[in-house]
């Protein structure tokens, strides 16, 4: 789902114009992004955390080259999703492996 279907169905559920949906959504975006980039956690009872990582500074080998890169450390946004969140998840999908032997996630099917 893009910015603007998810824009579409809200106003459709709200009877806002879509307007007025995508302007609150750009605000509320923009104030979850501002506390972040101060480095605070923004909780939404339910649906998770949105908070910010520090990441360690590590020394990897180029491919190619073989030559060691320094990776200096730094803050990485993070996402922590809430128990119902996840519990509405793991009850709508199943984990299904393709013929490729690669895993993805398909909707359950409804009993009749």
């Amino acid at each position: 789902m893009h910015k603007m279907e998810l824009v579409a169905q809200v106003a459709q559920r709200t009877g806002m114009p879509k307007e007025t949906v995508l302007k609150s959504l750009n605000a509320a975006l923009a104030v979850i992004s501002e506390a972040m980039a101060q480095g605070e956690e923004v909780r939404l009872k339910g649906f998770g955390t949105f908070g910010v990582r520090a990441r360690r500074p590590t020394r990897r080998s180029h491919r190619w080259t073989h030559e060691i890169l320094s990776i200096p450390s730094k803050a990485m946004p993070r996402f922590v999703p809430g128990k119902t969140l996840k519990r509405r998840v793991e009850e709508s999908l199943t984990v299904v492996q393709l013929p490729s032997g690669r895993l993805t996630v398909r909707p359950k099917l409804q009993a009749p």
